[in-house]
């Protein structure tokens, strides 16, 4: 929590935290000295977007925007954007010890026949947290940062966070519930707060951090209204990483054109949510950007405190895509982000009476998906072979 000395500034004006971003040909070192002249407080270093998280009243943020039409190099100066969890409802069901139930998601993807389990695969999950003491999960979980404020832990303090990455990995050890990827590693970034509430700044250094892990899938089962540039750079630069991106499209629907950001990017792909009765959940956001749909109502997964919960929401719709695309990375590492969603897309069935700003390209089939990066892994062998 930040210090209230600084929450206000001399006048007596709250503070906002906004994001300075530098010319790329400025020299991180130089960063505060180019700011030294302004008032206002550098809370930490956003390499990844080339900046600095500062908080500054609306004079000291006019202050700080006028270096950016000098030739200070200071580039632009951006809002840091409220991101929030994407969860509609949730109901608390069983404690600790029940026999291992298959959610209705996973057999409505289609994992039949799949002996992929996502082994050797590095998951980030940008959300609340994860609890790596929950008997069904903390074996995957591998790593951990927390990019907010206020709390030296990467817990998960909210729940969100565990319940996404349950679908996403949770383990076959006869117990609770069956992930997607049940081998893959999980990498906790805790970008939000016990509330699911975060900024875009803690969104950019928490990527940043799964770039540095060299992570290839990351899920974000949250959202934002609107976007600016720095929003746009935090994506791109994933992308140039690498990383798959795989996003809840929001739960703004049933009006058209309310997929949130970062869902509502080109780079990403946004899951909308069905139910078990084969229709697109009423509160699924709507969109051209919708790329795929996945199970994500009445979703049962893990729950901190050794329990498990269903909650309903794009938020649980978005883990069933980010576990398939764990499976797809097994069995082909070299899949780029562009591949994956255009194997993703051209392999799912749609759903009849609803449209593609609904369901995207229709419901993932993950059988279909590796059967298509088999032949094409096949195919390439085939060409090796005639060329030698």
């Amino acid at each position: 929590m930040l210090r209230s000395s600084i929450r206000f500034s001399k006048s007596g004006k709250r503070r906002q935290q906004k994001i300075v971003v530098f010319e790329e040909t400025v020299d991180p070192a130089d960063w505060v000295e180019i700011l030294s002249g302004c008032r206002g407080h550098v809370l930490k270093e956003l390499p990844l977007v080339h900046g600095l998280l500062v908080l500054v009243d609306e004079d000291e943020a006019a202050d700080v925007q006028s270096l950016a039409s000098s030739r200070s190099g200071v580039l632009r100066v951006d809002d840091d954007i409220d991101i929030d969890m994407v969860v509609e409802v949730g109901h608390l069901a069983w404690g600790p010890k029940f026999v291992e139930n298959t959610p209705w998601g996973l057999s409505r993807i289609n994992l039949k026949g799949v002996d992929r389990t996502g082994k050797g695969v590095k998951i980030g999950v940008l959300d609340t947290g994860v609890d790596s003491t929950h008997p069904d999960i903390g074996r995957n979980v591998k790593g951990a940062i927390n990019a907010i404020g206020g709390a030296a832990s990467a817990r998960d303090d909210n729940g969100h966070g565990t319940h996404v990455s349950g679908t996403i990995a949770a383990l076959r050890n006869g117990v609770g519930v069956v992930g997607v990827a049940p081998d893959a590693s999980v990498y906790s970034v805790k970008v939000l707060d016990n509330r699911g509430s975060g900024k875009l700044s803690s969104l950019a250094q928490g990527m940043e951090w799964c770039i540095e892990q060299q992570i290839k899938v990351v899920n974000l089962s949250l959202s934002a209204s609107r976007d600016n540039q720095t929003f746009r750079d935090v994506v791109q630069s994933a992308r140039k990483a690498g990383i798959t991106m795989v996003c809840a499209a929001g739960n703004s629907g049933p009006s058209a054109n309310t997929v949130g950001y970062p869902a509502k990017y080109i780079e990403t792909i946004a899951v909308a949510a069905i139910n078990d009765k084969d229709a697109v959940a009423d509160f699924s956001s709507r969109g051209r950007e919708v790329a795929v749909s996945a199970p994500g109502v009445e979703i049962l997964s893990t729950w901190p405190g050794r329990r498990y919960r269903k909650s309903t929401g794009t938020s649980m719709a978005a883990p069933h895509v980010t576990g398939a695309v764990a499976l797809l990375l097994e069995a082909d590492p070299a899949l780029t982000p562009s591949e994956i969603k255009s194997i993703l897309q051209s392999t799912s069935t749609p759903l009849s009476g609803a449209g593609p700003d609904e369901q995207g390209a229709g419901v993932i089939d993950v059988a279909a998906a590796l059967a298509r990066v088999a032949r094409k892994r096949s195919l390439a062998a085939s060409k090796v072979e005639v060329a030698t």
